[in-house]
């Protein structure tokens, strides 16, 4: 059974909540997984424009000197997005992320500059840092989320660490498109595409799904957002895509995960919008199990959680995790 250890915000504790953060990362063994002098990889997500619910940069600082201390060097990252955004290229989301506050430690986008740059694993399209990495701390905000019922540990590994191809994959199975309506025919996707999937006449440009290999570049590289897709995959598939992209993500490397039960807003991190909370603050719960630490949290809230969209099932990513061998459900609560 996996261990989960929580810090719980709402109890009265001597030290202030930034020390408890620190005592919970050595009670839990975290640092175990550094190191000495090699790369460590901080996954995150540093939120959207005008989002204000992401997990406070003063904790991700704090990890970041604890990975110090035992001879790591660690680094910020994330991957683009699918959708138009501030994170929707490279130089963009490491922009937004210094306005954010994450601007303590170097910032590398997992996915390249247009979100194309990827490793095949398992035949998924995972962003290609996590290739070249053994060594991580997964840092998830736990909120509700629209599709999934809940998003952490496993959306923050699965969507957050695929290619923007992989993300296409979870939420549609289908390739890009032009939008005849926006597209000015400046043919910066044409230049772009070294699979020669775009083709030009005199009055219209489209991709060739035969040709096209999912990899979703053109649409980072189109500055009139002309290229698109169908945001089509049910709550199901999209569950289990994320699943089994963690899984794949998480092969032959050391990670600890660290959830943080505050600001519980109803909606991701990716939104432009706040809504209020959900419900109060709970804590920070930490764990070498993906598994193990979202079914914890998701045990601590879920009549809000289940209350936002009752026509979901969010254990779908839990139940399919477990069968991929990512983590299990079952777990041992501890408080510190």
């Amino acid at each position: 059974m996996a261990r989960v250890f929580m810090y719980d915000v709402s109890s009265k504790h001597e030290e202030n909540v930034l020390s408890g953060f620190d005592r919970l990362v050595d009670v839990a063994r975290g640092s175990d997984i550094v190191k000495k002098k090699s790369p460590t990889a901080v996954k995150l997500h540093v939120g959207e424009v005008n989002n204000i619910n992401y997990v406070n940069p003063g904790f991700v600082n704090r990890l970041v000197g604890l990975i110090g201390k035992a001879g790591g060097k660690a680094f910020l990252t994330d991957t683009t997005t699918l959708y138009a955004g501030r994170r929707y290229r490279a130089d963009l989301h490491i922009a937004l992320a210094r306005e954010h506050g994450f601007d303590f430690a170097p910032m590398i986008i997992a996915d390249g500059l247009f979100g194309d740059d990827y490793v095949e694993i398992d035949g998924r399209k995972i962003a290609s840092l996590f290739g070249h990495i053994d060594t991580m701390f997964c840092v998830s905000h736990f909120k509700g989320h629209l599709t999934c019922g809940f998003g952490g540990a496993l959306k923050n590994l699965g969507m957050g660490c695929s290619a923007k191809g992989g993300k296409l994959e979870m939420h549609s199975g289908s390739k890009p498109y032009v939008d005849a309506d926006r597209c000015t025919q400046c043919l910066t996707c044409f230049d772009y595409c070294i699979h020669e999937a775009i083709i030009r006449t005199e009055s219209v440009v489209e991709i060739d799904r035969n040709v096209c290999t999912g990899c979703a570049g053109c649409m980072s590289v189109c500055p009139d957002r002309a290229i698109k897709f169908s945001w089509d995959a049910v709550s199901s598939d999209i569950q289990k895509g994320i699943a089994g992209y963690a899984a794949s993500t998480i092969k032959e490397k050391r990670v600890f995960y660290l959830n943080f039960l505050m600001n519980i807003s109803p909606d991701c991190d990716c939104f432009h919008t706040n809504r209020p909370m959900i419900a109060p603050d709970v804590g920070i719960l930490a764990s070498f199990d993906p598994v193990s630490i979202d079914q914890a949290c998701y045990d601590l809230v879920k009549k809000p959680i289940d209350r936002l969209h009752p026509e979901l099932d969010p254990t779908e990513q839990l139940v399919h995790a477990e069968r991929l061998g990512a983590g299990e459900r079952k777990y041992d609560l501890e408080s510190i």
